[in-house]
C-alpha cells in the first residue's frame, strides 16, 4: 500500500510542475504584452524636455495602447509614442497627421526614433525618423509640406545629401507596388526629380544622370537621416523594467507547482486513509475509533492552518469555546 501511496503521489508531483509550467508558458506573452513602465518612461522624458513649459503644453487624458507592443500619451500641441526598443519620443503637428495618417506603427512604419528635429539642411526643414526596417523619415517643410521617405528611395536620398541635394525635398510619398519604390522629389533649380527602384533594375531616375551617381549603392542597410548622420536606435528606458516584467510572469510557476504536487499528496493519502478507514471499520469498533481520532486530527491541523493563514473563519470547536475568530470578526 506504501508503494501504491508513494507512486499516486509522485504522480501529482509530475503532474502538479507540468501544470504550473504550462500556466508560466500560457500567462508570459499576456503579460509581456503592455511594456513594463511606459508611463514613467514618457513622464520622465516629458519632464526632462521641460513639461508643460514646451509646445506639447499639458496632458490630455491618460496613456494608451499604441501599436502592436507601444504606449501613447496625448498632450495639448502633440504626442508622445514609446516602445521598449525606441523609448519615448516627441512628434508634433504636420509630421504626426501625417504619421497617423499613414497608419502609423501599425502600417509598418515603426515607431519613432527621434524627437522631432530641426533638420541640418538649408532653409527651414524638420523631420521625424522611424523604426521600419528598411528605414523610414517624415520630412517637412514650409514650401512642400510633409511627405513619407523610405526604403531604397530614402537611401539614395540620403546618398544624395538629402534637401541640401540634387534631388531636394520630397513632394509626394514613397509608394510601393510589386517591388517598385517609386517618389518624387522638387529638385534644384525647379526641375522635379522623379525616381524609382526595384530588384530587377535598380534605380532608374529622370533626369537620367542621377541614376549614374546612385551606381553601386549598397540598399540593404538604410541610410542616415537627411543631413545628418544614422540615428543609432536608443537603448530602452525601461529595459531593465522589462525584463523583471518577463521574469515576473514565470516565477511563480515553481511555487504553483509544488502547491498542485502537495494538493495531489494529499488527496492519495486521503485515498489512503479512506481505503485502512473502510478496513478497519470491517473488523470493530477499534477501527472506527481509529478512523475517527484520524479525522479528528486532520480537522485540528487544518483549524491550525487556517488561523494561521489569516482566516476570518472560526471552526465550530472554536465558537463553542468562545474562540474569537482572527482579526476580531
Amino acid at each position: 500500500m506504501t508503494r501504491w501511496k508513494n507512486s499516486v503521489f509522485a504522480a501529482g508531483a509530475a503532474f502538479g510542475l507540468f501544470a504550473a509550467a504550462g500556466l508560466g508558458l500560457l500567462v508570459s506573452p499576456v503579460a509581456m504584452a503592455q511594456p513594463a513602465g511606459a508611463g514613467a518612461a514618457i513622464d520622465a522624458h516629458y519632464n526632462e524636455k521641460g513639461g508643460a513649459n514646451t509646445p506639447l503644453g499639458q496632458k490630455v487624458g491618460e496613456v494608451y495602447a499604441f501599436g502592436s507592443d507601444g504606449t501613447a500619451q496625448d498632450f495639448q500641441g502633440g504626442k508622445m509614442i514609446y516602445s521598449p526598443e525606441t523609448g519615448a519620443k516627441v512628434m508634433y503637428g504636420a509630421i504626426l497627421d501625417k504619421y497617423l495618417a499613414l497608419g502609423g506603427a501599425d502600417a509598418g512604419l515603426g515607431y519613432p526614433t527621434n524627437d522631432e528635429s530641426d533638420a541640418p539642411v538649408a532653409g527651414t526643414a524638420r523631420y521625424s525618423e522611424f523604426s521600419a526596417p528598411d528605414g523610414a523619415t517624415i520630412e517637412w517643410s514650409p514650401q512642400h509640406g510633409a511627405w513619407l521617405v523610405r526604403g531604397p528611395i530614402r537611401t539614395a536620398w540620403s546618398h544624395l545629401h538629402a534637401t541640401d541635394g540634387m534631388m531636394g525635398a520630397p513632394i509626394s510619398d514613397t509608394t510601393v507596388a510589386n517591388g517598385v519604390y517609386t517618389q518624387r522629389f522638387a529638385g534644384q533649380n525647379g526641375t522635379p526629380v522623379d525616381i524609382s527602384w526595384s530588384a530587377a533594375d535598380g534605380f532608374v531616375t529622370a533626369p537620367p544622370e542621377i541614376a549614374g551617381q546612385l551606381s553601386g549603392l549598397d540598399v540593404s542597410v538604410p541610410g542616415a537621416a537627411p543631413g545628418g548622420a544614422v540615428v543609432a536606435t536608443p537603448a530602452p528606458e525601461s529595459g531593465v523594467a522589462a525584463s523583471d516584467s518577463s521574469s515576473a510572469t514565470k516565477w511563480w510557476a515553481l511555487p504553483i507547482g509544488l502547491a498542485v504536487a502537495a494538493v495531489a499528496g494529499g488527496l492519495a493519502a486521503m485515498l489512503t486513509k479512506g481505503t485502512r478507514a473502510a478496513r478497519n471499520s470491517a473488523t470493530g469498533s477499534s477501527g472506527t475509533r481509529a478512523a475517527y481520532g484520524s479525522s479528528a486530527a486532520a480537522g485540528t491541523t487544518a483549524a491550525a492552518q487556517m488561523r494561521r493563514a489569516g482566516s476570518h473563519l472560526a471552526s465550530a470547536a472554536e465558537l463553542a469555546r468562545g474562540i474569537p475568530r482572527p482579526g476580531g470578526v
